[in-house]
C-alpha cells in the first residue's frame, strides 16, 4: 500500500516540556519534505496547531477533520488546505480511518488516547489494515507500552496486535518505520477465542 496521507493525533495543549513542540515541528517538516499529506483534528491550538502550521510552512498539504461544535468557536486552523466538518466524534473518527493511510500518535490527552485505541481495535478486527505509530517523546507513553505488554502477558492482547504498534522517540525514525512497514494478515480474534487455553 502506498502511503500518501498520515493522520497525526496530538494534544490541544502544548504540554509541560518544550520537547513536545520541537517534535511536532520536526514531524511537520518531515511530512512536507516527503510529500505526505497531514491529516489532523483541525485544531488551531496546542500541538495540533504546531504540526499543521509547520507542515504548511514547509509547503505541505494539510487536511483538518474538525468537529462542528468546535468550528463555530473558531478553534479550527484557518490556514490549512482543506477542512472537513463532522457532527460527532464517531463521524470524525470514521473519517480519520477512511481517508488516512497510516497514523501517528503524539503526546496528548484523552482524545489522542481514544484515537490510538480506535485504530488499534479497527486493525484488530480487520476493519482496516494500516500502520500505527507512537511518537514516545520524553517517555510519555511508557506506561501505556508497559500496560500493552502486561495485556499480552495475561493473554488478553495477541503478540501480533502488539507488534502492529510501531514505537520510537524520534520523528524521522518513526516515519521511516511506518513507510516501510509490512502489514501482517488481520489478526483472527475469533479463531483465538476458540483456541486459547483456559487457565486452570
Amino acid at each position: 500500500m502506498t502511503i500518501q496521507k498520515i493522520s497525526v493525533f496530538c494534544g490541544a495543549h502544548m504540554g509541560k516540556s518544550a520537547a513536545y513542540k520541537a517534535a511536532a515541528e520536526d514531524l511537520g517538516a518531515l511530512l512536507a519534505s516527503k510529500g505526505l499529506e497531514l491529516v489532523f483534528g483541525g485544531g488551531n491550538v496546542g500541538l495540533m496547531r504546531v504540526v499543521s502550521d509547520t507542515t504548511i510552512a514547509h509547503g505541505g498539504k494539510v487536511t483538518g477533520i474538525a468537529l462542528k461544535s468546535l468550528d463555530v468557536f473558531e478553534l479550527t486552523n484557518p490556514n490549512i488546505t482543506e477542512t472537513i466538518i463532522t457532527h460527532s466524534l464517531f463521524e470524525r473518527k470514521e473519517k480519520f480511518l477512511s481517508i488516512s493511510d497510516a497514523f501517528i500518535v503524539m503526546p496528548g490527552g484523552v482524545g489522542s488516547m481514544d484515537e490510538l485505541l480506535e485504530v488499534m481495535v479497527s486493525n484488530h478486527l480487520g476493519e482496516i489494515n494500516k500502520p500505527i505509530g507512537i511518537l514516545n517523546i520524553n517517555g510519555y507513553y511508557d506506561s501505556f507500552i508497559d500496560w500493552l505488554q502486561h495485556a499480552v502477558d495475561e493473554q488478553f492482547v495477541s503478540v501480533e496486535n502488539q507488534q502492529r504498534v510501531l514505537i520510537s522517540s524520534d520523528p524521522a525514525e518513526l516515519l521511516e518505520m511506518i513507510l516501510i512497514a509490512e502489514m501482517p494478515d488481520p489478526d483472527s480474534w475469533f479463531e483465538r477465542l476458540n483456541t486459547d487455553p483456559t487457565p486452570s
